[in-house]
């Protein structure tokens, strides 16, 4: 019989076979190795190395000083027979989820058996230099013990992940889109065309999607201007819609994909959207189309409106959905024969303007290099205004990667001075590790200080941000007008 994954968490080196304390379990340290040898695991509940782990065996040494303060003869002595009678969670799931696997045994017979094979084998070895048919148990209070912390924090971390489901759940029915839901589905069920004229904030690029896949239609593709956002929207999209990312809900960039037979949803570039057309004129593993920021005209988004419109003759069926923020919605509405409009208000924050002006002896300066003396203010009076326990991380949008590269330099060696800041760059050229890196939180005392290009202003959200600094420049693209 293969072992349950949840009884590799017993044995792991470096855990609770190093970890003693006047109630510790003490368990072999080469036990790992034998396990190893006689098991494999291709599907851990729990794996090494993952934040689970990490947080479980914080979890467990809790736990143990819980339980050298609060035990007591009285206790102990029940604790063996309420283990042995079986110990009953509340507040479990009645419908089993592969995600929440918290109903299953831990620590079970055969765990129990190999544990004792093993102890034998050991001592066996030492004495004889050969395996004895004798019979040496691990203490069972000590496997009970070890059974009951798994199943506390089984349920701990249970209950944490429905209370972020729940509040989830109720951040999205308060979304300003959420009234729109019917009316959208509606619009797209009657029309080929739809264009939705959403603000900024109002949660269209993460909703709509979940919407028509609730109402029935299927093989959705949502294109995005850059990488960062396919990857963070369906991230979001997959916990929100609570299916195992990569599966219903998934993302296609260049050399990399999460896609599969049984992908719904995608979210893929636009770019890729017009590799497929290449090979696939009338692109029938599609029956909706978002184009998302269709507002930031460029020379993918304007090709593939234009093969778009040809496509509406060659596929009756297909729906098309035109969303951004800053949409021009006569243009783009004309241009698609007259396509209903759906205005979405957004959600709207109060805000404070503060400008702070460039001394003289720096705004004289010549330097083609940008200044990074205005910023390093800023960080400075924040640090100055706020304390370290008051959270809210900064972001600075900058017009390109040299401009970033020169703040961020600066930023980093203030950064290293004052210990309370972690300096992070966002731009399209950055791997996905590195992008990925802004959306984790800041330990507590310290801020994150964001440097990005616009790649942050529609394309993503990032949560914590408090402060936001604008340079106020761009980079704008010029055609010249000469022909030759």
């Amino acid at each position: 019989m293969a072992m349950h994954p949840f009884q590799r968490v017993m044995v792991h080196k470096g855990s609770a076979a190093s970890y003693r304390t006047t109630n510790s379990i003490v368990m072999p340290h080469d036990l790992e190795a034998h396990q190893q040898k006689q098991h494999s695991w291709d599907h851990d509940y729990i794996r090494k190395g993952t934040e689970e782990y990490r947080d479980f065996w914080k979890f467990f040494e809790r736990y143990q000083r819980f339980q050298s303060i609060q035990k007591t003869e009285k206790y102990c002595g029940e604790l063996d027979q309420e283990a042995l009678k079986g110990h009953k969670l509340s507040d479990l799931p009645k419908d089993y989820d592969p995600r929440y696997r918290i109903n299953i045994s831990i620590l079970s017979k055969d765990m129990e058996h190999l544990v004792s094979r093993h102890n034998r084998d050991s001592r066996d070895r030492k004495k004889y230099g050969h395996r004895s048919r004798e019979c040496e148990t691990v203490p069972k209070n000590r496997l009970i013990e070890f059974r009951m912390a798994v199943l506390h924090f089984l349920d701990f971390t249970q209950k944490q992940g429905f209370m972020k489901l729940a509040k989830m759940q109720k951040e999205r029915s308060n979304l300003p889109i959420f009234q729109y839901q019917d009316k959208i589905v509606e619009m797209v069920r009657k029309h080929q065309v739809v264009v939705v004229a959403g603000d900024t904030g109002c949660g269209k690029s993460t909703q709509v999607p979940q919407y028509l896949l609730a109402a029935g239609l299927s093989h959705i593709a949502c294109t995005q201007p850059r990488r960062i956002a396919c990857i963070s929207l369906a991230k979001r999209v997959g916990i929100e819609s609570l299916n195992q990312y990569g599966s219903q809900v998934g993302y296609q960039i260049r050399f990399e994909s999460t896609r599969s037979t049984a992908t719904k949803i995608i979210f893929l570039t636009e770019g890729l959207l017009l590799r497929q057309i290449q090979h696939e004129t009338e692109l029938l593993q599609y029956q909706v189309l978002i184009i998302d920021e269709v507002h930031e005209r460029h020379l993918h988004s304007d090709f593939l409106l234009g093969v778009l419109k040809r496509l509406l003759s060659l596929r009756q069926d297909m729906k098309i959905i035109l969303m951004s923020a800053t949409i021009n919605i006569k243009l783009f509405s004309k241009y698609f024969d007259g396509a209903p409009v759906v205005q979405v208000p957004g959600r709207l924050f109060p805000i404070q303007v503060i400008y702070q002006p460039i001394p003289q002896d720096e705004a004289n300066s010549k330097s083609e290099k940008l200044d990074p003396r205005p910023y390093l203010r800023v960080m400075q009076a924040i640090d100055h205004k706020y304390p370290p326990e008051e959270r809210g991380d900064l972001l600075i949008f900058l017009s390109g990667v040299t401009e970033i590269t020169t703040i961020l330099e600066a930023a980093q060696t203030y950064a290293t001075h004052t210990r309370r800041w972690i300096v992070l760059p966002l731009h399209s050229t950055l791997s996905i590790a590195e992008q990925d890196k802004v959306f984790d939180m800041a330990p507590a005392g310290v801020r994150k200080c964001i440097i990005s290009t616009n790649i942050a202003e529609t394309s993503v959200t990032i949560d914590g941000v408090r402060f936001v600094l604008d340079s106020g420049k761009c980079c704008l693209e010029k055609q010249s007008s000469i022909r030759i």
